[in-house]
């Protein structure tokens, strides 16, 4: 039986997919769900600005994390470009990882989860979910096979390879 679900997601096409599947089991099993999302600091945040999924929250994180930003940039890549230093470009990275797993939650709750929880947390992105799934005694992780990585993930292993690796509870991996 599943007691507790926990999803995580990028944003990406795929962690939507994940996203969808676990809200589909947590409503099942009338189970509460956690959705987590690893901050994207340095060289992940330019991969995350080079990507069409995350282009639709330029407005809404420009405006919480650059209020007084006179002109909107068109693309992530220029929101991140018009950060005059890093504390600026850290508020844009949790205002994107903020909306992101909000948004997950809100799909997760019209799907029919009534409990659904956000965490949203910094670090290694295999580590960081394995130590909420451990928060918070998940009994299913659900992730996507690709996300926002790029030939590091190919170099070093993907985050769906070392969760499942280390996990201690089952992992569903949406491909």
């Amino acid at each position: 039986m599943t007691e507790q679900v926990l999803v995580a997601t990028d944003g990406s096409d795929m962690s939507g997919k994940a996203v969808e599947m676990a809200a589909r089991i947590a409503a099942s099993f009338k189970a509460p769900m956690t959705v987590v999302h690893v901050l994207m600091h340095g060289s992940r945040a330019e991969e995350a600005s080079r990507l069409a999924e995350v282009e639709h929250l330029v407005d809404h994180v420009s405006a919480t994390a650059m209020p007084n930003l006179g002109n909107v940039p068109g693309s992530m890549q220029d929101l991140l470009g018009a950060s005059r230093n890093a504390d600026e470009t850290a508020r844009i990275v949790s205002a994107l990882g903020d909306r992101i797993a909000e948004d997950a939650a809100n799909r997760s709750r019209e799907m029919g989860v009534s409990s659904v929880d956000v965490r949203v947390v910094a670090g290694d992105c295999a580590e960081s979910i394995l130590d909420t799934a451990r928060d918070i005694g998940a009994d299913l992780i659900v992730m996507g096979s690709r996300g926002l990585g790029g030939l590091k993930g190919l170099l070093l292993g993907s985050v769906s390879s070392k969760v499942s690796q280390h996990a201690t509870c089952s992992v569903l991996t949406v491909r």
